[in-house]
């Protein structure tokens, strides 16, 4: 990521982050300054990726002298919570390797305050590039910088669900092995397979497109945890399956009846690519030079597209989740990506990484966060969002105090009257409730 991810022609922008934390009022100084002096203390954090284009060679240079003043950069603005996200989105891809722009050389992360002196929020967003961590390693930085409201730390934040897949699968060693040339035939056809299908909303992606550079984030209303916990339990599914599957009903919606799904039917293709973090040891999450890393792949799920039926697309959803659960696809890739791509010149990997998401819908990403109100900088976390801008639509999903915060990014010009996709997610969710037998019919205030 650092050298670059992407074919030239497709003028991608940078891989950065963007973790935002609302609250009512900005932390102090002060208590910013002990979060960045904590994290500098990671080898990441505290320097620049180095190393020759096109080789494995790169590494994290350390930058001498950091004064953590430069690593707090301070906005102001005003209006209301649409306002704050617009703002948030005009500063998403300010440049964090460009030393003129920033002063000086620094690492490739930074707070960004904006105090908001209007009718809502302020929030304090941190913004860090791709390449010094994956999802489940900021989750690992947080657990540092977030406290329970009585001061105490929160310790550990990721289900251990989240790992008991892996486990299963080295009980299950065998049936792995079978599972492994399946796999890797996926997993090498994948950046050749099928393109989804043309509607109006995967029409955008195919094999020239490229990035516009306009890029809106949709924000949908927030969603009570315990609706989607019940609606799990109700249907014998999981949390991510509920989220996935009326992600897929609200998109169909969007799609409205085209002519490529009457056509198609059942048949009808539309995938997301879901990046998967691997497991680490327990010596990777507490050594500082290995506590933030990327070990994670993306892996191809099929939504649904042509199942008219809500609850009969959620068991489809439920099965392509459990098939990939329950097969070895995930540590195929990785060992794949790790050991094909630094043996292939640079244009054919880049080409290669471009072809695998030309021919899919979006990228769907779910990170769990604490289930209790937690104080970041000394100041009451009221939500929280997870922005980044990709080629394709980006869905990003956080949980945090029973509740569930997500966003969609796409092209707006690409994507006319996307601000209905919460609508039709809402309506989604609502329906799946409604076909339930939760005896309660009350919509849990959503």
């Amino acid at each position: 990521m650092a050298m670059g991810a992407w074919p030239e022609k497709v003028n991608m922008c940078d891989p950065i982050i963007n973790a935002a934390i609302f609250m009512d009022e900005i932390p102090n100084r002060i208590e910013l300054l002990k979060l960045v002096e904590h994290a500098l203390t990671f080898e990441r954090m505290a320097g620049v990726p180095t190393g020759t284009i096109g080789k494995n060679d790169w590494y994290f240079r350390e930058i001498e002298q950091i004064d953590p003043n430069s690593l707090i950069r301070e906005v102001t603005m005003t209006g209301n919570e649409r306002d704050l996200v617009d703002f948030i989105g005009t500063h998403m891809q300010d440049s964090l390797r460009d030393p003129v722009s920033r002063g000086q050389e620094l690492p490739w992360w930074e707070f960004l305050v904006i105090k908001n002196t209007g009718t809502c929020s302020s929030a304090v967003v941190l913004r860090i590039e791709h390449v010094l961590a994956d999802g489940l390693s900021l989750v690992k930085l947080f657990e540092q910088f977030l406290r329970r409201e009585d001061g105490s730390p929160v310790g550990e934040l990721i289900p251990k669900s989240m790992g008991n897949k892996f486990k299963k699968q080295k009980k299950n060693k065998l049936s792995m092995y079978c599972k492994v040339m399946p796999s890797l035939g996926k997993v090498l056809t994948l950046p050749s397979s099928k393109f989804d299908h043309d509607t109006s909303f995967s029409k955008s992606a195919n094999k020239n497109m490229t990035y516009s550079g306009h890029r809106k984030a949709v924000v949908f209303k927030t969603i009570p945890l315990a609706l989607i916990k019940d609606l799990k339990n109700a249907y014998g599914v999981t949390v991510n399956d509920v989220l996935f599957t009326s992600l897929s009903i609200a998109i169909s919606s969007y799609n409205g009846n085209c002519s490529v799904t009457s056509k198609k039917g059942k048949k009808l293709q539309c995938r997301a690519l879901m990046p998967i973090a691997l497991p680490r040891s327990d010596d990777d999450n507490v050594t500082k030079s290995k506590a933030l890393r990327n070990k994670w792949v993306f892996i191809s799920a099929d939504m649904g597209a042509g199942i008219t039926d809500p609850v009969e697309r959620l068991y489809h959803v439920h099965d392509v989740m459990n098939g990939l659960k329950n097969s070895p696809i995930a540590q195929v890739q990785y060992s794949v990506q790790e050991s094909i791509p630094p043996k292939l010149p640079l244009s054919i990997g880049r080409q290669t990484v471009f072809d695998s998401f030309c021919r899919h819908s979006l990228i769907f990403s779910n990170v769990p966060g604490p289930t209790y109100p937690c104080l970041f900088a000394n100041k009451l976390a009221t939500g929280c969002q997870m922005f980044f801008n990709n080629l394709l639509p980006q869905v990003g999903i956080l949980s945090y105090n029973e509740r569930i915060f997500m966003n969609i990014i796409l092209d707006p010009v690409a994507f006319p009257s996307s601000e209905n996709l919460p609508i039709y997610f809402r309506n989604a969710i609502l329906q799946l409730l409604s076909q339930s037998d939760i005896a309660s019919k009350d919509n849990y205030g959503y």
